[in-house]
């Protein structure tokens, strides 16, 4: 019996051992990308420009280069003079600049033959085969 318990010991120790082992050579998804481990690794400053647009009531403002610029305020020369959903309105010295937040994204009207065209049409069922399968009949 001792000789049993022995061995369904050793074998849970060694299949416990051999789990851990195999775990080992698995990459930790959580861990940082090695560039931001390596010492001295040169680490990308965030893109500048217009980061962020805080619209609420009547408080408006736009985080530009990581500063947040209230409307009516000045980032550098320049003065934030609008700001919308998706961009906002500098002017300076050397007149107006429109930052976006999605400058590579263009923004293009609906086609408005689509808008009007008409759904398809679903068939419906009859109104006593919508009750039999909602209320089945009762046994008399």
């Amino acid at each position: 019996m001792v000789d049993g318990m022995s061995r369904a010991a050793w074998f849970g120790l060694l299949c416990a051992v051999s789990g851990t082992v195999s775990a080992e050579n698995l990459p930790d998804p959580t861990r940082p990308p090695a560039v931001l481990e390596a010492p001295g690794a040169v680490v990308d400053k965030p893109s500048s420009g217009l980061q962020s647009v805080l619209i609420s009531g009547n408080h408006r403002a736009a985080i530009i280069d990581g500063e947040t610029v209230e409307l009516g305020k000045k980032h550098g020369d320049a003065k934030l003079i609008e700001v919308n959903e998706g961009n906002v309105v500098l002017q300076g010295a050397q007149g107006r600049q429109v930052l976006s937040l999605f400058p590579s994204v263009k923004i293009t009207k609906r086609d408005s033959s689509m808008v009007d065209a008409p759904l398809p049409k679903v068939k419906q069922r009859s109104a006593k085969r919508k009750a039999k399968q909602v209320a089945p009949e009762e046994k008399k």
